[in-house]
């Protein structure tokens, strides 16, 4: 049996963290009762951290045990990776607890869509570290970003379909997550190290991160946590801690086959289910407006990932001999140019010296002839 090619790996990693991802943000809402969480969101964000920890560190060892030649368990591992997933941890614990005051003032198809916004801060952060991007998928980022702002706009009212903080709150998540995406592809891409054992460095520093805020919030003065660390976990709550942890390592194969723009453009997807069930269970308002804009970002979803799955990626060492060629080539054209002026300017002044000649010899001719008269 051949292995799978890397456009069948990059097509399921998207369509398992789409289908994980959607889950997971369906479970966020059904944990409400009555607009707010039986359990505490710290400690379940510790036990979310905890369970990615278990889960990378399984198979990574189940990696290691099928090495030929045994290589340490920590190989490749230095300071400066651990530095890197240290920063990473922080962003994405305070950014896994936002999710869940987010979740109390918007409904998860919202919550989705303001979050598709994403690829384009991607895209701008890609393209600052060096990754290019063709023209289609530029046009691809800025319509959906336009479709979303469709989407949220009450025409009637003149204003947003939500109220300001819930905006405030989902740009805040918006702009971590494709911080921590761009971050994250470029560190998992950019080192050597197994992607699980990554996975496992950061997820222990997310959990102690996790912990620590848990412990902050029994001390808080203004709203303290008043929920034991396992008080008030339902199936349901069991489920989202689960399906969270399974979606930080779908994420980590994402990245690893694909790129932070594709993981943010699996939110769309996941906005095409949760706008639906937003719908029909959770009372959102919508209208014409509303569903075209849905059809422009699927239809632009599908645009980018055609693009993005199917066509060779361009290395950056390609990139490189590229524009080198293109350096040489207009080095090369403006030294013609400079040798063509440089002949102009000789036949130039060959002219004017066989004019001057000229003159010289017909003077002397003149002369001649007087002096013999």
């Amino acid at each position: 049996m051949s292995p799978p090619t890397l456009y069948m790996q990059q097509l399921v990693s998207f369509l398992c963290l789409v289908v994980i991802q959607a889950m997971a943000m369906l479970l966020f809402k059904l944990c409400q009762i009555e607009g707010k969480y039986s359990f505490s969101p710290a400690s379940s964000v510790a036990l979310t951290e905890a369970t990615k920890l278990c889960l990378a560190l399984t198979m990574h060892s189940r990696e290691k045990r099928r090495e030929s030649q045994p290589s340490p368990f920590f190989e490749g591992v230095s300071p400066r990776i651990i530095a890197h997933y240290f920063g990473l941890s922080v962003l994405y614990t305070v950014n896994n607890t936002l999710s869940f005051w987010v979740l109390e003032v918007a409904d998860p198809g919202t919550m989705s869509l303001g979050k598709s916004l994403a690829p384009y801060l991607c895209a701008l952060l890609l393209r600052l570290s060096g990754q290019r991007l063709n023209a289609l998928q530029w046009v691809c980022v800025v319509i959906q970003c336009c479709s979303i702002a469709i989407v949220q706009y009450d025409v009637c009212k003149g204003t947003g379909i939500l109220r300001p903080r819930a905006y405030y709150l989902i740009g805040l998540a918006t702009s971590i997550t494709a911080i921590t995406s761009v971050w994250n592809q470029l560190v998992i891409k950019g080192f050597t190290v197994p992607v699980n054992l990554q996975n496992a460095i950061m997820y222990t520093f997310g959990t102690c991160i996790a912990i620590a805020f848990y412990i902050h919030s029994l001390y808080d003065k203004r709203h303290p946590e008043t929920k034991g660390f396992f008080e008030g976990y339902t199936q349901l709550a069991v489920l989202l801690v689960i399906f969270q942890a399974f979606h930080g390592v779908a994420v980590a194969f994402v990245y690893k086959y694909a790129d932070a723009i594709v993981k943010n453009f699996a939110n769309s997807s996941v906005m095409a289910i949760l706008v639906i069930i937003s719908a029909t269970f959770f009372g959102l308002s919508t209208n014409l407006h509303s569903w075209l804009g849905i059809v422009i970002i699927l239809a632009t979803t599908y645009c980018y990932m055609n693009i993005a799955l199917t066509m060779p990626e361009m290395s950056a060492q390609k990139a490189s001999e590229l524009e080198k060629a293109r350096l040489l080539e207009d080095g090369a054209a403006e030294r013609d140019r400079e040798t063509d002026g440089r002949l102009s300017r000789g036949a130039d002044e060959r002219g004017a010296l066989d004019e001057s000649a000229n003159h010289e010899s017909r003077g002397a001719l003149l002369n001649g002839q007087s002096s013999s008269v």
